[in-house]
């Protein structure tokens, strides 16, 4: 399925000439464990049990589409309207079945989830809330007024995942910023915090085992590689937004299939 949503991915971007393939394909992993492992979405995606997900980085909807087509919330000849006038754009929202916020502006999913999972604690229901953010992204003062209260509220049913492939647009996200001392600042605030390699569905299998045992909400780095799987577009921040060539298409093509 990770191989599949790839090739989509590349395909969509080519024929419309826009994209985010580095992001999109650094979270694939991360995407597909949760739809088909841990998510709770039922047939219908606006059970009012379901699990909620947001995919924060929203840039990157070109790895959920093709889940989204898999489980039926969406046509195919809805996704490939990708780029077209009238058709989907490079974001997702909410008048797409299976999406449960808009996305475009950083910084909110968190809150939002955090507000999910208190209704969930307040209704006396039993579904959880997801997110996956950027690593960009944790430099939101929001995300962190959330990490607050989401661990004042001991909301161990919300899980957050860092997409950490150390890229924002321009610059490299190194350890020397707050990410150094993240798991640290986290525990203190009530949370959970665990780390993962973000394209080993072992290493998930590991660390969601100890998610679900979790008495607080679950903070989870998982370390990933922006472009991951195209040898020319791995950890090279110019292919946040690259479109490649018709020669970069046929090697593209060839790595991931």
């Amino acid at each position: 399925m990770a191989k599949s949503i790839r090739l989509q991915a590349l395909e969509a971007t080519f024929r419309a000439g826009a994209g985010h393939l580095g992001g999109t394909f650094s979270c694939v992993e991360l995407l597909v464990y949760l739809y088909y492992n841990m998510l709770e979405i039922k047939d219908d995606p606006r059970d009012p049990l379901r699990d909620r997900f947001i995919l924060s980085k929203g840039h990157a909807c070109l790895a959920l589409f093709p889940i989204l087509v898999d489980l039926g919330f969406m046509k195919q000849e809805q996704f490939d309207t990708y780029g077209e006038d009238g058709g989907l754009g490079g974001q997702i929202d909410i008048s797409m079945p299976g999406v449960d916020w808009n996305t475009g502006s950083l910084g909110h999913s968190v809150g939002v989830c955090a507000g999910m999972a208190l209704a969930a604690k307040l209704d006396k229901q039993d579904f959880c809330a997801y997110t996956v953010i950027g690593d960009a992204e944790c430099v939101e003062g929001s995300v962190w007024e959330a990490i607050t209260f989401a661990g004042d509220h001991q909301l161990d049913n919300l899980v957050c995942i860092v997409d950490r492939n150390r890229l924002s647009v321009t610059d490299v996200l190194g350890d020397d910023t707050f990410f150094r001392g993240y798991p640290k600042a986290l525990q203190q605030l009530g949370w959970r915090c665990f780390e993962m390699n973000g394209h080993s569905f072992e290493d998930m299998d590991r660390v969601f085992y100890a998610v679900n045992l979790s008495s607080r909400p679950s903070m989870i780095i998982a370390n990933t590689i922006k472009g991951k799987g195209v040898s020319f577009m791995e950890n090279d921040a110019k292919w946040h937004h690259g479109c490649p060539t018709k020669e970069q298409m046929e090697i593209a093509r060839k790595e991931l299939s």
